[in-house]
């Protein structure tokens, strides 16, 4: 069987992380997601500046910067340090083994590599349980608005995944499974993403 990675998209609060750490631990496998790629980034001698810049929101991201002021930015990130970087990290992940990777566009960075299943998962959830997640989280400053906060955040994950891809962020065609925390309960979504793993 090759290499697989399961790379989980996700709306804002709505309990795709806590998917991803779950079925790491199920499958007894790697997880990444932001703070262990940067750990990861360091580990390959990656500069802790140049792996903020593909963070995955683009107002202070080195993608937004190119649209918005090419000029602006360093010489060494326009020739394209950051884009290496971020693919340096996330296959250097996948060359270890199975892994679930969160965010970072990472199946779309996998796709080419050949020794690698990419099993991509995005998920959803419905605003009202994403806005009461939010709430009962730890995050000290909550927004007046939580609503548009939330939507905010989606829309910066999206224009983070759509800028070099195909614009398909949250749309079911792109993504082996799509699921919603609304609809169905995080045990039964491993549950279905583990039996599909066993059968690979």
């Amino acid at each position: 069987m090759k290499k697989y990675a399961i790379c989980i998209g996700r709306e804002f609060c709505s309990g795709g992380r806590e998917i991803g750490k779950m079925l790491a631990k199920r499958l007894g496998i790697a997880y990444y997601d932001e703070i262990e790629l940067r750990d990861r980034s360091r580990d390959l001698g990656i500069e802790d500046g140049i792996f903020e810049m593909f963070d995955e929101q683009p107002t202070r991201s080195f993608l937004f910067s190119v649209v918005m002021d090419p000029y602006s930015i360093d010489s060494a990130v326009n020739s394209g340090r950051v884009l290496e970087a971020q693919r340096k990290v996330i296959e250097s992940a996948t060359d270890e083994g199975p892994c679930v990777i969160v965010g970072r566009r990472a199946d779309k960075i996998l796709e080419g590599k050949e020794d690698v299943e990419v099993i991509s998962v995005f998920i959803g959830a419905d605003m009202e349980d994403r806005i009461e997640r939010f709430m009962q989280s730890d995050e000290e400053d909550k927004p007046r608005n939580v609503r548009r906060y939330i939507e905010q955040k989606d829309r910066e994950r999206s224009s983070y995944y759509n800028f070099l891809g195909d614009g398909k962020w949250g749309r079911a065609a792109n993504y082996t499974m799509c699921f919603s925390t609304s609809k169905m309960d995080k045990e039964k979504i491993c549950d279905i993403i583990c039996n599909y793993v066993k059968e690979l």
